[in-house]
């Protein structure tokens, strides 16, 4: 553990760098009007997976940066301070190259790169130097900054969108300062390689590890259909454009700032079964959305509570990991629930969810959003049940 005045500082970078944990998010306001004025002659589904693209780039890079860190080639400071430096990249290339859907896809790669490099080593550099309290403390704290920045990047790119399209990609542009701060601030850890002198032990990953990976990978495939789908809806529905999209994914976030606070709280009482009520929230948000299609005031209420389940269950998940992991597989771990698992589920939701309900419903996103809430209700009670039987088992273990 570092000493108390390193601790704070430590701390408060973590949560800086949490700002832009999710750029991904702050860029899909724009989806409507890349997929109607920009690009045309592309699908709607096909725009939606290019605008998805930082996801499963998130998966490949932060796969292979796990292992650069895991075997000892490069230190986890030097892999935050790289990653953040292909997000401000994505804002150099805006600059100059951003006619074609190709340059498009270069910038959400460059997004996907710096997300599977600066946000799994970060969180592991979390993990790693402070207590369970601590960590439980701070998890909440960082859902509520990672949705601040959310919330803020929504709302500048929502009004950058209308005045040029690629506004969402020059945002990532605030990732400057945020490398200088992280320079200064991160210790440098040691890059854990074995020698014949100095042997590495590395700890297997727990099976808990790949459940929570896998309950947050299901999370933001039926999470991430509020992000892709609302600025089609809004535009089908005659309430609004990019502007109007990016209040509404700005209240998506403001939901989760303020979940956040009470996340530590939640956490400590409801332990796992808030799982399943982040799903069963999720569900009323969509249902409310299907109900009031017409209403820009319900659907903005139904966005923030929506939001908060982003403060509740991925936390959830990412604390009970981290008292699963030790220093030695803390990287892995970190990569599993903060990259692979969000980013896939992100990628993953237009190609199940999108192409699913054009099959059963065609294009209507009051059909989408229906189908949708009655999969939430149905984890909901699923895994409700589940953790009935889990606490039952090991009671009865323990006795």
């Amino acid at each position: 553990m570092t000493n108390s005045h390193n601790s704070k500082a430590l701390m408060w970078t973590i949560l800086l760098i949490s700002f832009v944990q999710m750029p991904q998010f702050a860029i899909l306001p724009g989806t409507n009007l890349i997929s109607t004025e920009i690009f045309p002659e592309l699908a709607l589904q096909t725009v939606q997976t290019v605008m998805s693209l930082p996801g499963i780039v998130a998966v490949v890079v932060g796969v292979l940066s796990s292992l650069l860190i895991r075997y000892g080639w490069v230190s986890k400071k030097d892999m935050t301070i790289g990653g953040l430096t292909f997000l401000a990249l994505t804002g150099v290339v805006a600059l100059v190259f951003r006619t074609s859907i190709w340059q498009l896809c270069l910038m959400n790669f460059l997004i996907g790169a710096g997300i599977g490099t600066y946000v799994p080593s970060s969180q592991s550099i979390m993990f790693d130097s402070f207590d369970e309290d601590k960590r439980q403390f701070i998890s909440g704290i960082q859902f509520s900054c990672i949705n601040g920045g959310g919330l803020i990047m929504s709302l500048l790119c929502g009004l950058l969108i209308t005045i040029v399209w690629y506004g969402g990609h020059l945002i990532m542009l605030v990732a400057v300062p945020i490398i200088i701060v992280a320079f200064i601030v991160i210790p440098k850890d040691k890059k854990m390689r074995s020698s014949p002198e100095n042997v590495v032990v590395r700890s297997k990953l727990p099976s808990g590890v790949y459940f929570y990976t896998l309950m947050i990978v299901m999370f933001m495939i039926i999470y991430s259909v509020v992000t892709i789908n609302i600025s089609t809806h809004l535009d089908r529905e005659a309430l609004g454009g990019p502007s109007t999209a990016g209040v509404a994914t700005a209240l998506l976030m403001g939901g989760g700032v303020a979940a956040g606070f009470f996340f530590p709280k939640l956490s400590s009482v409801l332990r796992d079964q808030l799982i399943p009520v982040s799903f069963f929230v999720l569900a009323i948000g969509f249902a409310l959305m299907r109900f009031f299609p017409s209403s820009l005031a319900i659907t903005f209420v139904a966005m923030f509570l929506s939001g908060t389940t982003m403060s509740l269950l991925v936390p959830r998940c990412i604390f009970s990991v981290s008292n699963l992991t030790d220093p030695t597989n803390s990287a892995t771990a970190t990569m599993l629930v903060c990259c692979i698992a969000p980013g896939s589920g992100q990628f993953l939701s237009p190609l199940i969810m999108t192409n699913l309900t054009l099959a059963l419903g065609g294009e209507s996103t009051r059909f989408r959003f229906l189908f949708t809430a009655f999969v939430c209700l149905a984890l909901a009670l699923g895994l409700f049940l589940f953790n009935v039987w889990r606490e039952r088992r090991e009671r009865a273990v323990r006795g």
